[in-house]
């Protein structure tokens, strides 16, 4: 399971991430530096490096939850990835200037993946349907 949603958070981060920092005003000069292909490429280049740091953080807080006895969903992966590289892409925005270190922004990409993955995890948003445990509970007993 850890290794599903870790690869949840990794795509979801690489397909969403580009997006959003598309519709960012700092595109444009990225784009008029490298070109748009080069832009692009460039994005999702750190992206994948960013999913990595976000699927850390989602792998270890299923490994934490599942020690307290809650299941974690890839539906709850998706979103809360969704939500780490949403909210981290405009917030670098608002503070890039002010990270000195890959360090630090690293960790607290981390941090935030297992703080929105467990949080996502607990509430009802991330819990499995009944529908679809009938579906792992079948798919195991066979």
């Amino acid at each position: 399971m850890n290794l599903k949603i870790f690869a949840t958070a990794l795509v979801v981060t690489v397909l969403v991430g580009p997006v959003v920092q598309w519709l960012m005003p700092a595109w444009s000069v990225l784009a008029e530096d490298v070109g748009a292909g080069g832009a692009w490429f460039a994005s999702i280049m750190y992206h994948i490096v960013y999913g990595i740091i976000i699927g850390a953080g989602a792998a270890l807080a299923v490994t934490v939850l599942r020690r307290f006895g809650k299941v974690v969903t890839v539906q709850a992966a998706v979103i809360a990835a969704c939500t780490t590289i949403v909210l981290f892409d405009v917030g670098f925005v608002l503070l890039g200037q002010k990270v000195q270190a890959f360090t630090y922004l690293a960790l607290l990409l981390a941090l935030s993946s297992f703080i929105l993955q467990t949080v996502i995890s607990i509430s009802p948003i991330g819990k499995a349907t009944a529908s679809s445990n009938d579906h792992a509970a079948n798919t195991t007993d066979a």
